[in-house]
């Protein structure tokens, strides 16, 4: 077993002061992690990773799952689709910016429906034009 350590830093002189932030988590009983760098071509959308009750390849199980980033590596922003069995959610990640997932449920509302708590089933890109690299990094006990 491991500890994850995650370090974010927001680094800002504005008008001769630094207001910049930090903030730094560590995760214990890390077992697995999983890093892979994909190719989204455009046009289409790619499945990158999915949540089960089973592994499998490109499958991570639900309960195990601790952390999760994914990063826009490319020149044009990506939609990124997180998927639930009664619900999908859809956030624009600009070119070099990260998404990340502290646990794999998804809750919210979406006029004119609600959704509830539920387990996330699939995360998958679309590009904005051009094909798209990204990279994910999974952290699971």
């Amino acid at each position: 077993m491991a500890t994850l350590t995650t370090q974010i830093y927001e680094i800002i002189t504005l008008n001769g002061d630094n207001v910049g932030s930090s903030y730094v988590n560590t995760i214990n009983n890390i077992n697995y992690i999983d890093n892979r760098n994909m190719s989204c071509p455009s046009g289409s959308t790619t499945e990158i990773f999915k949540f089960s009750n089973v592994p499998g390849a490109g499958q991570f199980v639900t309960s195990s799952f601790q952390y999760g980033r994914i990063t826009n590596l490319s020149t044009v922003p990506i939609q990124l689709y997180v998927s639930s069995s009664t619900a999908n959610a859809s956030f624009l990640v600009s070119t070099g910016s990260s998404f990340m997932l502290s646990t794999s449920q998804i809750t919210g509302s979406i006029s004119p429906s609600n959704f509830s708590l539920n387990d996330i089933h699939l995360i998958s890109v679309a590009p904005s034009g051009a094909a798209a690299q990204i990279e994910y990094f999974i952290a699971t006990t």
